[in-house]
């Protein structure tokens, strides 16, 4: 793996696969986290009404000490769910994005090239308690500008990156297939069953990617081959219109066959 000094990033897989991304700069990372801190803030607006309105109700009764303890406690600690379980909760479920992030098409990436997982997730949001002291992401900051990929403690901790997306991604070109019917035998049905699902994940990102790579032809043969031998495969197609068409194939028929 490698950045070169274009801010690309640069990662070559096992089977000698070389795809990259464009390491996302530390302004259209403020601003994203601008727009998170302000969705934050009014959850924050949203959390002090709440808490006023029940204050007053309660003005009249006489709670115990313990009662009036635990709910201050459980006050605080919302303020810090919000504050934390924003990112952790997000990036799980939006797949390494927060809507700041997906408005300026950024995306957290494994250094690998794979998607975020939760436990990556966890880890990266577990420190960001320490890079946003002493206050603003004051550490967080200072780490960024020290180093070639803009990486925040919370980052080397968990492994990850923030990579730009590019706007000329066109989803159509992984589209799945109409069903085949039932008596009708899939054109790569055979071997699919023994294909993982990195693999498959793979495949799709470049699909998705694809016209943003000079030797594209050259990858999608030897994503090509890759697959074909997983499959026990002998023969696969030669002709670069031929070769995506059977990544793409492959790759809905893996898609279909888990529903």
């Amino acid at each position: 793996m490698e950045t070169s000094p274009s801010d690309r990033f640069v990662v070559e897989t096992p089977e000698n696969i070389r795809f990259g991304y464009d390491v996302a700069d530390i302004g259209s990372r403020f601003l994203a986290i601008l727009i998170d801190s302000l969705i934050q803030g009014v959850l924050y607006i949203l959390l002090t009404i709440a808490a006023a309105f029940t204050a007053s109700r309660l003005t009249a009764v006489a709670l115990p000490t313990v009662v009036n303890d635990i709910l201050a406690i459980l006050f605080v600690l919302t303020l810090f769910l919000i504050q934390f379980g924003y990112f952790l909760f997000l990036e799980i479920v939006m797949a390494g994005q927060t809507p700041g992030k997906r408005l300026f098409n950024l995306r957290v990436v494994k250094d690998n090239g794979y998607p975020l997982s939760p436990l990556d997730s966890i880890v990266r949001n577990i420190v960001r308690i320490i890079d946003f002291f002493p206050f603003a992401y004051g550490i967080g900051l200072i780490t960024m500008f020290l180093n070639r990929r803009a990486k925040r403690l919370g980052d080397f901790a968990a492994g990850t990156i923030v990579v730009k997306m590019r706007n000329q991604v066109r989803l159509t070109d992984i589209t799945v297939a109409p069903r085949a019917p039932a008596d009708a035998a899939p054109l790569y049905a055979d071997g699919v069953n023994r294909l993982h699902e990195q693999d498959v994940a793979m495949v799709e990102a470049f699909l998705l990617r694809r016209e943003n790579f000079t030797n594209r032809e050259q990858l999608a043969q030897q994503m090509a081959q890759r697959l074909a031998t997983k499959m026990g495969r002998t023969e696969i197609p030669t002709q670069p219109k031929d070769v995506i068409s059977f990544l793409r194939d492959t790759v809905n028929e893996y898609r279909r066959g888990r529903g």
